[in-house]
């Protein structure tokens, strides 16, 4: 009998007890042009089979509409956009990805900023959704130049956008322009959280953690975690950081490590905070975390 195991790859809470989560199933050749979505609400698990390689998702809500759905970024720039019972609504950010004449590369995250869609990437592409319409707003910044571009972005509105990625990149949005910042590192950032105007968490490879805004910024550091970080989060008050199946937090400025006490070694990736619980996403397992108790999320087909 095949095996039904899958990876997860990232997950999203639209409110407590709900996640959306992308994941691909073990048995399939790396490549394959496909990604499973799964959705947790309350102890009941739906699912959607999606045709490319997915790499972040949110909620997209539409008010004016009266629609509330998933959002789902596919690497060349495909959006799946999933609502109840309904099949996928498939569409596609002009440009983006590799199937186009002269690309700029792979798209890597979609964020929700003050009540707007925001997608970054590779080439330093940055899109917004602005009447159903996919918009460049970084031409002023976009290059092919190889092995440069974004990997994540989040802002407090849109003349607060914070965007980070290959070798110590960071740049700022004004709601005009971008500003490159003068970055402390090198190191390639994975994950971006700004909480403020002037409080901007940021992490990436080697250890690296930031804490500051344009162009001030502290460099937070410790000899016992010098992997990879891939995500960070603000929870009760807390940054969390999670990558190469560390989870750890800060406190009085130091990074701490923290242990779920579940009894067994556990894969931590992703980081997620909605509605008083933090969600912990590892390519085998899911946590949650309500500020006093640590929970894991069972999934039927890595059961």
């Amino acid at each position: 009998m095949a095996s039904t195991s899958t990876s997860f790859l990232n997950g999203y809470s639209s409110r407590k007890e709900v996640l959306g989560l992308l994941s691909f199933p073990d048995m399939l050749d790396p490549n394959a042009m496909f990604c499973r979505f799964y959705s947790y609400v309350q102890g009941s698990w739906g699912t959607f089979d999606l045709q490319f390689q997915c790499k972040s998702l949110t909620v997209r809500i539409d008010e004016k509409n009266g629609y509330r759905g998933w959002c789902v970024l596919g690497k060349n720039g495909e959006i799946a956009d999933i609502a109840g019972g309904n099949p996928p609504r498939i569409s596609q950010i002009s440009g983006a990805g590799l199937n186009v004449m002269r690309p700029y590369g792979y798209v890597e995250a979609i964020k929700q900023i003050d009540g707007e869609l925001y997608v970054c990437g590779y080439g330093r592409q940055v899109y917004k959704l602005v009447d159903e319409q996919w918009l460049s707003i970084s031409d002023e910044i976009l290059t092919r130049e190889r092995a440069i571009g974004f990997f994540d972005i989040d802002g407090k509105d849109e003349r607060h956008i914070y965007a980070v990625g290959w070798k110590g990149e960071i740049y700022q949005y004004d709601g005009e322009d971008w500003h490159k910042d003068d970055s402390p590192t090198t190191a390639h950032l994975a994950s971006v959280r700004v909480l403020g105007q002037n409080e901007v968490w940021i992490c990436g490879d080697k250890g690296v953690v930031l804490h500051g805004h344009f162009n001030q910024w502290t460099q937070l550091g410790s000899d016992a975690f010098t992997g990879n970080w891939y995500s960070i989060e603000s929870f009760n008050g807390k940054i969390y950081l999670a990558g190469n199946d560390v989870l750890a937090c800060i406190e009085d400025g130091e990074i701490k490590r923290v242990e779920p006490g579940l009894g067994k070694p556990l894969t931590m990736h992703r980081l997620h905070a909605q509605d008083g619980m933090l969600w912990v996403i590892g390519r085998a397992h899911i946590l949650t975390y309500d500020g006093v108790t640590w929970k894991e999320i069972h999934h039927p087909d890595n059961a």
